[in-house]
């Protein structure tokens, strides 16, 4: 199986505990199977209250059995040798809330998530999109500024860690140049527990 092929298997797999997770706090939602609402960012519409939202689900499904304190939102990415915008400032996303689902922890003596019901506990952190960009603009991060740190990466092809004045690189964050996949996307890394300090993100499940 490719690499492609098994991430999405384990999307999957993910995405049925997950509903389960949804059901049992009993929110009204439609997973989206409609591959074009998803690459609009929608994985989910939840309607709470009569509203709904648009929720893209992000995974650290290369991380099993590891609880990261950092997340990381995609500023660019090369696709065929051609810079593409990465998804946090893609104008062609709906997305109103990213469920980020950190620390997927398998049952015992598990090291590999082949069925849903391998999972023994996971995280979601819920970060509103428009409070975390408007947030990184008021510390001067705006899309212009962390794009114009992005072109400094990678012409200068700084990988790995960037730290930026704007964000203490130990509490809050900084930029990753990641050089060992094709893609060699440049992330915004941030720390979750700073999401929440600042009030952008809250803990959805855990």
């Amino acid at each position: 199986m490719s690499k492609f092929k098994s991430d999405l298997a384990q999307e999957d797999i993910l995405s049925r505990y997950l509903d389960t997770v949804y059901a049992k706090k009993k929110i009204e939602f439609k997973r989206i199977t409609n591959l074009n609402e998803q690459l609009q960012g929608i994985d989910l519409i939840m309607t709470v209250n009569q509203k709904s939202y648009l929720i893209d689900e992000k995974a650290q499904l290369h991380y099993i059995n590891t609880d990261l304190p950092t997340f990381t939102f995609e500023l660019s990415y090369l696709k065929n040798s051609i810079i593409k915008d990465g998804w946090l400032f893609d104008d062609s996303k709906h997305t109103h809330y990213y469920f980020l689902i950190t620390g997927i922890f398998l049952k015992k003596g598990k090291q590999k998530l082949l069925y849903s019901d391998d999972i023994d506990k996971i995280k979601i952190t819920s970060v509103n999109r428009a409070k975390l960009i408007r947030h990184l603009t008021s510390i001067n991060l705006s899309k212009e500024k962390l794009l114009h740190y992005d072109f400094d990466c990678r012409t200068n092809k700084t990988y790995g860690k960037n730290n930026i004045s704007e964000l203490n690189p130990k509490r809050e964050g900084l930029i990753y140049f990641t050089e060992q996949l094709d893609e060699e996307p440049i992330n915004l890394q941030l720390r979750l527990s700073y999401l929440i300090k600042v009030g952008v993100a809250k803990r959805f499940h855990y």
